[in-house]
C-alpha cells in the first residue's frame, strides 16, 4: 500500500514538472484525473452541481496561468482540494453577506428605497467584502470559518491543524484591520 501512495506521489509530482514546463498532455491528465471527485467534494460546500464545476474549472485555470510558479514537490492533491475548498467557502461568503445585506435592508424600512439608497447598501457591501478579501490568506480562512461558518476557535484549530493562540492571534489581526478599514462605516451605522 506504501508503494503504491509513493508511486501515486512520484507520479504527480512528474506531472507537476511538465505542467510547469507547459506540457498541455500532463494538464489534461491532472485534470481529468481530479475534476470529478473536485466537484464532488466542492457540491458539498455548494449544494449547486453546476457553481461546483465552476469553482473547479476556476481552479484549474489558476493552476495553468500560474503553472511557471508550480513547485514540482508539491502535493497537488492536497494542494487541489485546499484550493476548491477555498473558493467554495470564498463563494459561500459572499452570497451570505450578500443575503444579510438584502435581509438588513428588508427589515430596515417597507417603503421602497431610494436609488441613493440601493447604491449605498451595494457600497457597503461591496466595502466590507474588499476590506475581508485584503487579509491574508490564513488570517482570510481563519475569520470566514468563525464568523461566517460559526465554528469555535478549538475547532478551527482541530480543522486547520494549528494551535488555538495562533488562532486568535489571527482573529485578532482580522478584526483590528476590519475595524480600520471600516471605520467610517462603523460611524454612519452608529446614527441608525
Amino acid at each position: 500500500m506504501t508503494e503504491t501512495i509513493s508511486e501515486q506521489l512520484s507520479s504527480d509530482h512528474q506531472l507537476i514538472f511538465r505542467i510547469k514546463n507547459g506540457d498541455a498532455t500532463a494538464f489534461k491528465v491532472l485534470f481529468f484525473t481530479y475534476c470529478k471527485p473536485l466537484i464532488h467534494f466542492a457540491h458539498r460546500f455548494t449544494h449547486d452541481v453546476h457553481l461546483a464545476e465552476d469553482l473547479v474549472q476556476e481552479v484549474f485555470l489558476k493552476i495553468w496561468s500560474n503553472r511557471k510558479g508550480l513547485n514540482p514537490q508539491l502535493n497537488i492533491k492536497s494542494y487541489l482540494y485546499t484550493a476548491v475548498k477555498n473558493q467554495a467557502l470564498k463563494q459561500i461568503r459572499h452570497q451570505q453577506l450578500k443575503h444579510k445585506v438584502e435581509e438588513k435592508l428588508q427589515h430596515a424600512t417597507l417603503q421602497t428605497p431610494t436609488p441613493e439608497e440601493i447604491f449605498n447598501s451595494n457600497e457597503i457591501e461591496s466595502t466590507v467584502m474588499e476590506a475581508i478579501e485584503e487579509l491574508p490568506e490564513r488570517c482570510r480562512l481563519i475569520f470566514s470559518m468563525n464568523r461566517f461558518d460559526r465554528l469555535t476557535y478549538s475547532e478551527i484549530a482541530e480543522i486547520l491543524e494549528l494551535s488555538i493562540k495562533t488562532i486568535e492571534t489571527q482573529m485578532g489581526r482580522a478584526l483590528r484591520h476590519l475595524r480600520k478599514r471600516l471605520s467610517h462605516l462603523l460611524q454612519i451605522t452608529v446614527l441608525f
